[in-house]
Order: structure tokens, then C-alpha cells, then sequence
């Protein structure tokens, strides 16, 4: 009997462990897992010394890549152009006193080479969150609004990880700007010895070749 009641019990936590990944499937929620980068070196510009976004985008990165000291140092750039946090006050009694606020992140920026190329022109990654207010638990709901924040940071970062994969892949836009610099330079040397043509040595030097 308590066999059939230990395996009866194991069903029902596997229904809803189901159930609550289907759930979350619904609402959008994805594993927050570090995209692999073709860049080693990443610098951050134009946050703010105590950027809460920097911080994450640090948390974000694979094991593989780091931030590097400086814009010269880098593979890559990522450029804030604007780094926000903004509250709302969305519901409050007749007397005043909240009730709901929405919480709004934005982070616009763009990505650039260490030579100032733009790879990726500008672009919005915001995040939105609802959250319930009540002045006699003032302190709690401090610390619960920093964490939604810190949150929906969080979540900001990996997306921008994701894009920033997609920028470097050999397709991508670092490898068009790339092979457009070649293509530029093909106008400048002699024409090579072999015979091959200037777009031909153009897309060789874009290739590492």
C-alpha cells in the first residue's frame, strides 16, 4: 500500500513539474544559459561607473570572453548610449497612497569595432514589470523592487549576449564590415603577382587567407 502511495505521490510531482514547464514556455521564459562568442575581449563604454547593467552583462558573458580594460584592448565595443531605470506610480487610493508601480529598464546602444566601425547601429533592449506597494512594508518592498531590477537586468544581458553572438558569426555583421575593409583596401596595392583580381584578393584577405 505504501508503495502504490509513494508512486502515486512521484506521478503527481512529474504531472506538475510538466505543467509549470509548459507554463513558463507560455510566458516567454527561456534558461538563461551564456551564448558561445567568437570574441575573447569585449569592452564596455559610455556606462555608468555603478552601471547595475554593466554588472550584469559581465554575469552574462561565457567563461570564454571578459571585459577588456580598455577600447583598445577589445575585439569588440559595446556602446551605451542610454542606460535607465524608471518607475511609475500605475495605481494609488483616493488618499494618495500607492498601490502598483511598473517597473521600465531600457538600454540603448550600439556595437562597435575597436576602430570606431559601427557593426550594429542603434538599438532598444527594455524590459517592463508590475509590482504591488504598500507604505507599511516600505523596507521589504524596497528590496523587492531593486531585485526585480537586478532581474530584468539580468535578462536584458543574456539577450544582449545573444545578439552580440550573432554579430560575429561569419555571416554576420563583424564579418561583413570586415570584408568591406578589405574590399577597400584591394584599391590601394598593386595588383598581386598571381593575376587573381582585386575582388578575389579582397575576399582572401577578409578570409584570413
Amino acid at each position: 500500500m505504501r508503495a502504490h502511495t509513494q508512486i502515486r505521490r512521484r506521478m503527481a510531482l512529474a504531472a506538475l513539474a510538466v505543467a509549470a514547464a509548459a507554463t513558463l514556455a507560455a510566458c516567454g521564459f527561456h534558461r538563461r544559459i551564456a551564448q558561445p562568442l567568437n570574441y575573447e575581449r569585449i569592452a564596455l563604454s559610455g556606462f555608468a561607473d555603478r552601471s547595475t547593467m554593466a554588472d550584469e552583462i559581465r554575469r552574462a558573458l561565457p567563461s570564454t570572453a571578459h571585459i577588456a580594460a580598455n577600447v583598445l584592448e577589445s575585439q569588440v565595443v559595446i556602446e551605451a548610449i542610454e542606460d535607465t531605470q524608471k518607475t511609475t506610480v500605475e495605481a494609488s487610493t483616493a488618499f494618495g497612497q500607492v498601490r502598483e508601480l511598473e517597473l521600465h529598464c531600457k538600454l540603448r546602444y550600439r556595437v562597435l569595432d575597436p576602430n570606431g566601425t559601427e557593426l550594429l547601429p542603434l538599438a532598444d533592449i527594455e524590459r517592463f514589470r508590475d509590482m504591488t506597494y504598500d507604505e507599511k512594508d516600505a523596507l521589504a518592498k524596497d528590496t523587492e523592487q531593486k531585485a526585480l531590477y537586478r532581474d530584468m537586468q539580468s535578462d536584458m544581458a543574456y539577450q544582449l549576449i545573444r545578439v552580440l553572438a550573432a554579430v560575429g558569426k561569419p555571416a554576420g555583421p563583424a564579418a561583413q564590415a570586415q570584408a568591406a575593409r578589405a574590399a577597400s583596401a584591394a584599391v590601394a596595392p598593386a595588383a598581386p603577382s598571381s593575376g587573381i583580381s582585386a575582388v578575389e584578393w579582397a575576399a582572401s584577405q577578409a578570409a584570413g587567407h
